[in-house]
């Protein structure tokens, strides 16, 4: 008897043994970093949060019953901030669609800005980041926009294939931290559905054929003069920013319709944060001062191109 009593109890020694490795194992595989709610409505954004990651982990995002929430994923390099939630949307790194109410992405280590998107429907949203880290992570804070909207400008008209509208943008003395400037066209009697409202607002359509182009150059209009540009983007919901932009100077800008004829519609808006420093020291280490979350936000990253051969029928 007292035998038996002996084999019961050192069998149910090792099983909460074996229990209590198996919890710890589970802990170190997968550990809930943060878990952050708020609500989001339809064509809304939620603010950035910023999270590090020592190893791979998990981002999910689940949504209300009958709403969809996307979640957009753009990696961090460098000391810099975040870029606005405009920005991560139209350069993301990774993205991921919550069409069953539950938006998943697997996240490599670095330090990433995430964003939340109101693809459809309205309510509360969770956002829950876990890593397989066998040690802590420092968990995703949210990274507030360095500052609204200073002044917005909308422009719409009508161009038929190889035609192009230029508007001049003056930026003043006092300085302005960015200027963007997001384009949308619609061509063959076709229906806008709107797919972001955050900052600029943007809307795509079934184009019909048509493709309207984005070019901004500085001090340079291309009506005048042959213009070369690092900024400009191409097709359908296209846009471009500059950030900072250089006082004193005027940029223009120039919607092109490579093919088709339609509409568009050409909104512009720019910001004066005081904490954004405007480079004003020629290249050097002194330009080098210049803070990461300024370049982050620019989109002049690509090679130099001419400006193309138009009828320009709208210049302001």
């Amino acid at each position: 008897m007292m035998r038996t009593f002996w084999k019961i109890g050192i069998t149910c020694l090792m099983l909460i043994v074996c229990a209590l490795v198996a919890v710890s194992v589970s802990a170190e595989e997968m550990s809930v970093l943060s878990e952050q709610q708020a609500s989001l409505w339809q064509g809304q954004t939620s603010q950035v949060y910023e999270v590090t990651l020592n190893c791979p982990g998990t981002a999910t995002v689940v949504s209300s019953y009958g709403a969809r929430f996307d979640l957009y994923a753009k990696k961090k390099w460098g000391y810099g901030s975040c870029p606005s939630p405009n920005s991560i949307l139209y350069n993301y790194d990774k993205v991921a669609y919550g069409y069953s109410g539950t938006a998943t992405m697997t996240l490599e280590a670095g330090t990433w800005c995430l964003v939340v998107y109101g693809f459809s429907g309205s309510g509360s949203y969770s956002l829950r980041v876990t890593s397989t880290c066998p040690y802590p992570t420092p968990y995703p804070t949210p990274y507030p926009t360095p500052c609204g909207v200073y002044k917005s400008d909308t422009r719409t008209g009508f161009l038929n294939q190889g035609q192009a509208a230029v508007y001049g943008y003056y930026i003043p003395t006092d300085g302005r931290s960015k200027i963007e400037w997001s384009m949308s066209s619609s061509g063959g009697g076709s229906t806008p559905i709107i797919v972001a409202s955050a900052g600029p607002s943007v809307e795509s359509s079934s184009y019909g054929g048509s493709t309207f182009d984005l070019y901004v150059f500085k001090d340079c209009n291309p009506q005048n003069s042959y213009c070369n540009t690092r900024y400009y983007s191409y097709g359908p919901n296209a846009y471009v920013s500059v950030a900072p932009p250089q006082s004193g100077s005027t940029y223009y800008v120039m919607v092109y319709a490579r093919s088709g004829s339609g509409t568009f519609n050409l909104k512009m808006n720019s910001y004066k944060c005081g904490t954004t420093p405007i480079i004003v020291a020629s290249a050097g280490m002194e330009a080098a001062m210049s803070t990461a979350s300024v370049a982050s936000d620019d989109t002049g990253s690509g090679s130099e191109v001419s400006a193309p051969s138009a009828d320009i029928v709208i210049n302001q």
